[in-house]
């Protein structure tokens, strides 16, 4: 079992598209028995407070998701890739100028890693997750040719997304709802594309994979989109990503393709939404989810 260094982690994270600027700083290297722990500061200025909930900015949950992803990578035992979340649960939100305090533990799972992270802030937990990651390169890639076909055309009379969903660029990542059926299924479409400020800083052999986290929340977002079609609510109520479970990474997601996010919803509570489905490119699924949770809460709630 190998031991990362804050060089290592330097090396490790910067070759890869990311939501999130912040320097993950390792405070503890890789142990024998598979510990590390990491710290990364939320700066107000992170690219993503600019379009989510722009009068309420809330650190969004995926990317604390993706900031224990970057401590995952700047402390694996091995060069690796991340191809599930076997489960993620968001505890409290984090806010700008908070520093998230990660601890993770590494184990050998047969022929893959399997991860066991929590984060917090200093207001207490934020989130705990377990991640599977396997050999870095050992996914299927994207086939050669045309990325995907042309989605179908959108049923008339379908809702912009902006009109239901708050948030605004670059974190609106849903661009089109393809059909929609209140309180049961929504398709809609999210073109992936090298415009997007992620690939802003793009240099000679980076790796153009789409990031996991912002794919898990374009599709967390048209879910949104379905549960905000079903039940509108208030202004005052704010839209958080609950929990995730069962989220399957098929293959990777790169520029110039288009995604299908299929939705269904599972099971609908008095303040939260259960969800399933997958997402689609031109060769198949990219990316399966078992269950996902979107709760709703005051706005002033949080602020207390």
């Amino acid at each position: 079992m190998r031991t990362a260094t804050a060089d290592q982690a330097t090396d490790v994270t910067a070759a890869r598209i990311s939501p999130v600027t912040g320097e993950v700083r390792i405070v503890s290297a890789l142990s024998p028995e598979g510990r590390a722990a990491t710290r990364v500061p939320v700066s107000p200025r992170e690219p993503v407070f600019a379009g989510h909930y722009p009068d309420f900015p809330i650190f969004p949950g995926v990317c604390v998701m993706e900031c224990v992803h970057r401590s995952a990578l700047a402390t694996a035992p091995e060069p690796v890739e991340l191809a599930a979340v076997k489960s993620a649960r968001f505890a409290a939100p984090a806010f700008p100028g908070d520093v998230l305090d990660i601890d993770l533990i590494w184990a050998r799972a047969g022929g893959a890693w399997r991860l066991t992270a929590t984060a917090a802030t200093a207001r207490g937990a934020t989130a705990s997750l377990r991640l599977r990651y396997r050999a870095a390169g050992s996914a299927l890639q994207a086939p050669a040719g045309p990325a995907a076909a042309a989605p179908a055309a959108a049923l008339p009379g379908m809702p912009e997304p902006a009109d239901l969903l708050p948030h605004r660029y670059p974190m609106l990542l849903v661009d089109r709802v393809l059909s929609l059926r209140p309180g049961e299924r929504i398709t809609a479409v999210k073109a992936v594309t090298h415009n997007e400020p992620w690939y802003a800083a793009l240099v000679p052999a980076q790796d153009l994979a789409y990031p996991a986290s912002l794919l898990i929340e374009s599709w967390g977002q048209s879910a949104g989109l379905l549960a905000s079609a079903a039940t509108p609510r208030d202004r005052d109520q704010v839209m958080l990503f609950g929990a995730v479970a069962g989220a399957e990474f098929h293959r990777p997601v790169f520029p110039g393709e288009l995604l299908e996010h299929h939705i269904t919803i599972a099971r609908s509570l008095d303040d939260s939404v259960i969800f399933e489905g997958e997402s689609r490119g031109g060769a198949g699924p990219v990316m399966s989810v078992e269950r996902m949770v979107m709760a709703f809460r005051p706005a002033g709630q949080l602020r207390s």
